[in-house]
């Protein structure tokens, strides 16, 4: 069989494409692939802040396209980057095991940062977090691949240190850049960061079929959670929301965080089901977040940058 792979040209995306390729293979050795790189919106406009697109789905449109026009049979995508809606047609079809979710400061350590010191991260939850913790410290948006955004720790731009995700540095063999890993209890991170993603057409039988063969149960628990609670709130993968999901006696235990931009509120939430119930504790635990005052937040995040935002009302 041959599978043809839509994915982005960046240097993690490709390994996350090699990463897949690789499990399938070990399953499947007989599969063939050829590669087809996707140039989204966000990698044609290198200048934009993401929340600046104005849409869902800046780093997944074109690929949904191809998948659908049947150009391409699967796309490997970063989670935390596919929106919790898919369009008609196709499917979420396979979670591979989850590398380590948390974010982490590479240059500085939270003790380190003075007031007054520049922490990048082209994140407005990051941005919102950091400042809860941090609240005298400047937060200078950036963007780019990883490297790109590692050199700019005391370089030209002056950079204390930038905020990136472990499971990206991990992938790209720059885990040593790591100076402190952020405890997602005080730092939650993106919902469905650190895992993979890969959709398929839901007609598509044969290609199902393998991709079955390399789905984490655990890992697809998690994110099903994750993006549901996401989706009840409507609030897409730009505003401040954050999650972290472990597991306690063999229950699926979310704990999710809502921070005003400017960091000066929060609202948690923590809940436990079973890895059955993964959807309904994802739901339960977004009700929780409203009845607390969760959505005023997003609501006024909503308000603070106007038109940059695509919300969907709770």
């Amino acid at each position: 069989m041959h599978i043809k792979i839509g994915t982005r040209r960046s240097p993690l995306a490709m390994a996350q494409t090699n990463y897949v390729i690789g499990l399938i293979k070990a399953k499947h050795p007989e599969t063939e692939f050829s590669l087809h790189p996707i140039a989204t919106i966000a990698d044609k406009d290198r200048v934009s802040e993401f929340h600046q697109f104005g849409i869902i789905g800046v780093f997944s449109t074109e690929h949904e396209e191809q998948l659908v026009s049947r150009e391409v049979d699967i796309v490997v995508h970063s989670l935390k980057d596919l929106p919790t809606t898919l369009r008609e047609g196709l499917v979420l079809a396979a979670v591979p095991e989850r590398e380590d979710a948390r974010d982490v400061l590479c240059g500085a350590t939270l003790d380190n940062l003075k007031p007054g010191a520049k922490v990048g991260t082209g994140s407005l939850r990051r941005r919102a977090q950091i400042m809860s913790l941090c609240p005298d410290i400047e937060v200078v948006p950036i963007r780019g691949n990883v490297g790109p955004r590692l050199a700019k720790i005391d370089g030209e731009h002056g950079l204390d240190a930038v905020i990136l995700a472990q499971a990206g540095l991990q992938r790209l063999g720059l885990a040593g850049a790591t100076t402190e890993l952020l405890d997602p209890q005080f730092f939650p991170h993106a919902v469905g960061q650190g895992a993979l993603g890969i959709e398929a057409r839901g007609d598509d039988a044969d290609v199902l079929a393998i991709l079955k063969d390399i789905e984490d149960p655990k890992a697809r628990a998690e994110v099903d959670c994750e993006r549901a609670m996401l989706h009840a709130l409507g609030a897409g993968c730009s505003l401040p929301v954050g999650v972290c999901t472990s597991w306690k006696d063999g229950r699926l235990v979310l704990h999710a965080q809502i921070t005003s931009l400017d960091g000066r509120e929060r609202i948690v939430a923590t809940q436990e089901d079973t890895a059955e119930r993964a959807v309904e504790l994802g739901l339960a635990t977004a009700e929780t977040l409203r009845l607390r005052g969760g959505v005023a937040i997003l609501e006024s995040s909503y308000r603070s940058f106007g038109g940059h935002f695509k919300f969907v009302g709770a």
